[in-house]
């Protein structure tokens, strides 16, 4: 009886797991589903196979592979006679030596969409192939796989790093892009055969909205004229170079070619800069080009005379030429090497150089100028001293035939010395407008305080002073401001600021604790005013701070207002009004009650992906000191995905 009841228990586990098996299948089938689920987007962009590759210096029959696929994850390589490889970028070494040898890369995304491509890699002993890294400006494309497209451009003797791309772009997703302030640069050196003739390719577009539009793109010696740790030695040791100046299509990329012999070097840097214009270039290639004379490179720059409006100086910029045949555009020729001409009239007037070889080979750069008579605005300004509300104005404008007065309180004059007389307390911004005979202008602003009594003044809470320059659009909120800084003429001019503050033991604190930068970063993406974004701070990194040392009325009561926006939930920005410049941020950060705290905001509800959108803050304190330092920071901004971005900070009398 026993044995039974065992064989029985025996076969209702055998059951039951078969009965489990069953049910699991049964739940796997009713689950199951075709991708893509319903409602979900389609995969409409496809993987695209490519590649380029290049022998090693070491040894020609090694052949370095660089994969240039786009939208894949998955790569597998046949080098022929059962080689292959799964490697993104793979080195493999042909041991047979020189001749032609088809190679099949096949992309594939995560869906197992394919695409393939097959090249005939041609391995020859012969002259060394360079290797321009990140070439394309793309992420991850730096030998081990890291890289954010431009750690291979930086030279910061030359100027800051350039900036990345993501529309418009020639090839992939990101290119290099240039802003107009003419800050930032880019250099990467490489190496080449001595003596040897290269052809070196880009893409390039620009903005159409600059009266002097173009790119440089040089050649630079290193071997012979390194290191290069300053601009003037760059230009000194520029071999070849091409200035380009395309704008018709600014959304469509256009390839250029500058072909150059190494000459002494073995080492070169590829070397490109603007001038006032926002660029971006794009792909760049270099090949071994052919053997002969290379042709030359024209190029100039030009100048206006400053005592003479008609007349231009033209300095010339061209490499490997020998002779030069200038044409003014209004019927005028020069063979000068760098000519200085004088104009019969105002106007537009395209001036081309052709610049030729001692080979024969020639190359000609084409200019468009538009000649206007200069004119500078300027004026002064006093208080009617029986009336604190009436301000006297007196031009001081150069080259001016027409002035237009705006008092910033929607009242306008035109002509030469007004009086104006402001209906209400305030603060107003006058702009002057002059000029000049030919229909330039230029334009001068000034800031004024109208009041009887004590008025706070927040220095360029705005953050819109120094557009001219946009990296010293942050300095008033710099704890360590710089000892000088450069005007909207490019004037460089003493710091408004450094006298009025210099908190460099609270800087070290922030450096060691955080990290190394605390100035705020200047951006364009500010909050917009009459349908258009103005310039703004940004806190990009958990070390940013606005700081701001303002002068107040003790035991006045006072509404701060700043307008801020976050790029993530959960990212908040921390408002103190301090007493008295700390060291460290130990005791605020202890207790928001600390004695250095006049009053303390935590702004928790700017998220919005709108960047339009930005969340206005206000709240009243009452000042315990004579003094107070604005103290802003955001210790969850860490990264471009967190960042705060903040504008409009002021300070005024409650009503």
């Amino acid at each position: 009886m026993m044995k039974e009841k065992y064989i029985y228990r025996k076969a209702m586990r055998i059951f039951l797991c078969f009965s489990i098996i069953l049910l699991i299948s049964s739940c796997e089938d009713l689950f199951e589903f075709e991708l893509p689920e319903s409602n979900s987007i389609p995969d409409t962009v496809f993987p695209t196979a490519n590649f380029s590759y290049a022998s090693t210096l070491e040894d020609f029959k090694t052949i370095k592979f660089t994969n240039l696929s786009a939208e894949s994850t998955i790569f597998a390589w046949d080098f022929g006679g059962g080689n292959t490889s799964e490697t993104k970028d793979p080195i493999f070494t042909f041991e047979q030596g020189e001749g032609t040898y088809p190679v099949t890369l096949t992309a594939s995304d995560a869906n197992g969409v394919s695409n393939s491509i097959t090249i005939d890699v041609n391995v020859v002993e012969g002259p060394f192939q360079p290797i321009i890294l990140e070439a394309g400006f793309e992420d991850n494309t730096l030998p081990d796989g890291s890289g954010d497209g431009r750690d291979s451009w930086r030279k910061s003797e030359l100027g800051g790093v350039i900036q990345i791309t993501g529309s418009p772009v020639q090839f992939g997703s990101q290119g290099a892009k240039l802003p107009n302030d003419q800050t930032r640069v880019g250099y990467q050196e490489i190496a080449v055969e001595a003596n040897t003739n290269y052809d070196l390719r880009f893409w390039y577009t620009m903005l159409d909205n600059s009266s002097d539009p173009w790119i440089t793109v040089s050649i630079v010696g290193v071997t012979q004229f390194g290191p290069i740790d300053s601009r003037e030695v760059a230009t000194d040791g520029t071999i070849a170079s091409v200035t380009v100046n395309d704008t018709e299509d600014p959304s469509t990329y256009v390839e250029q070619k500058l072909s150059f012999s190494s000459g002494d070097n073995n080492i070169i840097a590829i070397y490109f800069f603007n001038g006032p214009v926002e660029a971006r270039l794009d792909n760049f290639t270099i090949d071994v080009g052919a053997e002969g004379a290379v042709p030359p490179s024209a190029g100039f720059n030009i100048a206006q005379s400053e005592s003479n409006f008609l007349e231009y100086s033209f300095s010339n910029t061209s490499t490997n030429a020998s002779s030069y045949e200038w044409d003014f555009g209004d019927g005028n020729m020069s063979t000068e090497e760098s000519p200085t001409h004088v104009y019969g009239a105002a106007g537009e007037y395209n001036v081309t150089l052709t610049a030729s070889s001692e080979f024969g080979l020639t190359a000609e750069f084409t200019k468009t100028i538009n000649i206007l008579a200069p004119v500078t605005a300027d004026f002064t300004f006093q208080v009617d001293p029986d009336d604190y509300r009436t301000y006297d104005f007196m031009d001081a404008s150069e080259g001016a035939v027409m002035l237009l007065w705006e008092f910033g309180d929607g009242y306008q004059f035109t002509g030469m010395n007004p009086s104006h007389t402001y209906e209400a307390d305030g603060e107003y911004t006058v702009t002057l407008t002059a000029y000049s005979e030919t229909g330039n202008t230029d334009v001068a602003t000034e800031k004024l305080i109208v009041s009887q009594g004590f008025v706070v003044q927040v220095l360029n809470g705005t953050f819109d002073e120094f557009t001219g320059t946009t990296s010293d659009n942050a300095d008033a909120w710099d704890m360590t401001p710089n000892n000088t800084v450069k005007d909207n003429d490019g004037n460089e001019i003493p710091s408004p600021y450094r006298e009025l503050w210099y908190n460099s033991d609270l800087n070290s604190y922030i450096d060691a604790t955080y990290c190394g930068n605390e100035q705020p970063n200047s951006t364009s993406d500010g909050a917009f005013e009459n349908g258009s974004k103005t310039r703004g701070a940004k806190f990009s990194q958990n070390c940013r701070r606005l700081y701001q040392l303002v002068q107040v009325e003790q035991g006045v009561e006072y509404t701060f207002s700043i307008d801020t926006r976050s790029e993530a939930e959960g990212v908040n920005t921390e408002v103190f009004i301090l007493n008295t410049e700390i060291t460290t941020e130990a005791g605020i950060d202890a207790s928001k009650s600390d004695p250095a705290i006049d009053s303390y905001f935590d702004i928790t509800n700017d998220f919005n992906t709108d960047k339009s959108m930005f969340t206005n803050t206000s709240f009243t304190f009452t000042a315990s000191t004579n003094q107070v330092v604005i103290y802003v920071r955001a210790l969850n901004a860490i990264s471009s995905s967190t960042e705060v971005f903040l504008d409009n900070v002021k300070i005024v009398e409650k009503e």
